[in-house]
């Protein structure tokens, strides 16, 4: 049996979709491109090189990391235009300021006391590092508020300091993962927009950078507005279970799934061999499903189609609990047998796992590292 077929495959593991995957990249591309933004594609959904490049070839401006491993990373891999997508923290800013003196590490901050201690560390390290005010249009996790006449202040006190260098404002509008429609999505999205245009119509001088961002605003909303500069999507390369019950996607564009197997067989259920540490204990959608599991089996992954007759109920460590909801879909599995899964959640997904198995016509075409972390240099 040739090597590169799925069935020699040790489970679990994760495939992804080279076709879907390119498809994905290529389409929010070209929405960026005929709106008129930068795309700076967020990489802690995939993280690995191999993705990443990719979509810079696919005209991307830079990119967004979420840790300052992933931007150490990218930036040892080449990748100069960096986005650390969380506000800095003081035990945090000597690592970024590190980083920033070998490419361009934009850091974000939302209090006076991070700004004071960046300025400090920075005047220190004799570097200017580029800074983004993080503004909260909704989600109310971090993020100044907008509409407060104190966060003008704030971004005055970046502007005006001798040792940063404000370049803009920067929002995550992460409620729309809680929508309960398309409509609500495209709501968001809206919010999103005008919440950062007005925003930075207020501000003293004019930004420079405009950033918002999150996989379902961005897909789903029909025109990006005067006045936005950058989009910083993620997800979207992937997608998953929720995007499609969120509406954001449809499963024919889902490029990243788990391989398991069956083994064990019993009167109502059976277990594979994919528990959290493959799928994560994400539960998914569940403000818009009453039964909730921990991914969806495909009962043809072919022809886009999830099984609704199987459940994954219960996850272990490394084992996963299927329970039959129709009894005559169990003379149909059977102990050894391959199943399909696709996830939650894919960026929990990904980072769980060590590599991905790129898959083309079914065939195992190659192999690509997940970076998570730097090598370990010392001992812990």
């Amino acid at each position: 049996m040739p090597k590169n077929q799925l069935s020699n495959l040790m489970t679990p593991s994760l495939l992804i979709d080279l076709e879907r995957l390119e498809n994905n990249v290529k389409r929010m591309a070209n929405k960026a491109e005929s709106n008129g933004v930068n795309l700076r594609p967020h990489m802690k959904t995939h993280k690995c090189i191999e993705i990443g490049k990719m979509l810079l070839k696919q005209g991307a401006s830079g990119i967004t990391v979420s840790t300052l491993d992933e931007a150490a990373i990218f930036a040892e891999a080449g990748f100069h235009d960096i986005t650390y997508a969380v506000p800095i923290s003081s035990n945090k800013i000597e690592a970024a300021l590190e980083i920033a003196s070998k490419v361009n590490l934009r850091l974000l901050v939302d209090s006076h006391e991070m700004v004071s201690h960046l300025e400090t560390y920075s005047e220190k390290n004799g570097l200017s590092p580029e800074v983004l005010l993080k503004v909260h249009c909704g989600y109310h996790r971090t993020g100044v508020n907008p509409r407060n006449p104190a966060s003008i202040k704030l971004a005055s006190k970046i502007e005006r300091s001798r040792n940063l260098d404000f370049k803009g404002i920067l929002t995550h509008a992460g409620h729309s993962y809680d929508a309960m429609s398309v409509m609500q999505i495209k709501e968001a999205a809206t919010q999103e927009q005008l919440e950062m245009i007005k925003f930075a119509e207020r501000l003293e001088t004019k930004p420079e950078v405009v950033s918002i961002g999150s996989t379902p605003t961005i897909t789903l909303t029909d025109s990006i507005m005067e006045g936005i500069t950058e989009v910083r999507p993620g997800n979207y390369v992937f997608y998953d279970y929720t995007q499609v019950a969120l509406g954001t996607c449809q499963v024919s564009d889902c490029a990243l799934t788990a391989i398991s197997r069956i083994i064990g067989k019993y009167d109502e259920y059976f277990v594979i061999d994919a528990g959290a540490t493959t799928l994560s204990k994400d539960l998914g959608p569940t403000h818009l499903e009453s039964e909730t599991s921990f991914g969806k089996i495909y009962s043809n992954y072919d022809n886009h189609e999830l099984d609704t007759a199987l459940r994954i109920y219960s996850l272990s460590q490394e084992h996963g609990k299927v329970k039959f909801l129709d009894s005559a879909v169990a003379q149909e599995h059977n102990v050894d047998e391959l199943l399909r899964i696709l996830p939650n959640h894919s960026c929990l997904t990904a980072n769980l796992h060590d590599c991905y198995y790129v898959i083309e016509n079914n065939q195992i075409v190659d192999k690509w590292k997940i970076r998570r972390d730097r090598p370990i240099t010392s001992p812990c």
